[in-house]
């Protein structure tokens, strides 16, 4: 099963019985090669399992992608750590504010001595707000305005982190 393809430089994907691995030595977005989209609503979810890295680098699913790879590029994206912290932050071009700084949260499993951990993430976009749950908890909800939401959907990787995705999942709203 081919789930996704490279858009930037220093990556090793491979892919494996229905899971991908992706190791990054710098900043890496994977998307999938038919764009797989959300468009303003729905959800976004994936099985997250941090093979190794450096305890302070994140990892996460991007959403709202547009114009990757350009210097125009544009998304948002959630990102787990290593201490069971999360971040929300957006693209826009060359500027990158933080929509929530890190914060840890019990629900985020941290990693263990081996630098490894699985969480569950998942991103729910409704026409009002975007919510974020790990593990089947909540744990930050967004207004919509904060983020974007329309674009293509992808994995986000920083440095060092080794990644293993499973069940990547983008479901339109009901």
């Amino acid at each position: 099963m081919t789930l996704l393809t490279k858009v930037l430089l220093g990556v090793v994907l491979a892919t494996q019985a229905g899971t991908w691995r992706s190791s990054a030595s710098l900043v890496e977005i994977d998307v999938h090669p038919s764009t797989v989209t959300l468009r303003n609503t729905g959800t976004a979810g994936a099985t997250l399992r941090k093979l190794a890295g450096r305890r302070m680098e994140g990892y996460g699913i991007l959403i709202g992608a547009r114009a990757l790879g350009t210097d125009s590029a544009r998304y948002a994206y959630v990102m787990l750590r290593g201490d069971g912290a999360l971040l929300i932050k957006k693209r826009n071009g060359a500027v990158t504010p933080v929509v929530r700084d890190w914060a840890p949260y019990p629900a985020i499993r941290p990693d263990d001595a081996q630098g490894r951990a699985e969480n569950q993430l998942e991103i729910r976009v409704t026409p009002r707000e975007v919510a974020v749950s790990v593990n089947g908890t909540a744990l930050v909800t967004v207004p919509v305005s904060e983020v974007y939401t329309d674009g293509v959907i992808g994995m986000r990787l920083s440095h060092t982190v080794a990644l293993e995705v499973r069940d990547l999942t983008v479901a339109p709203s009901r």
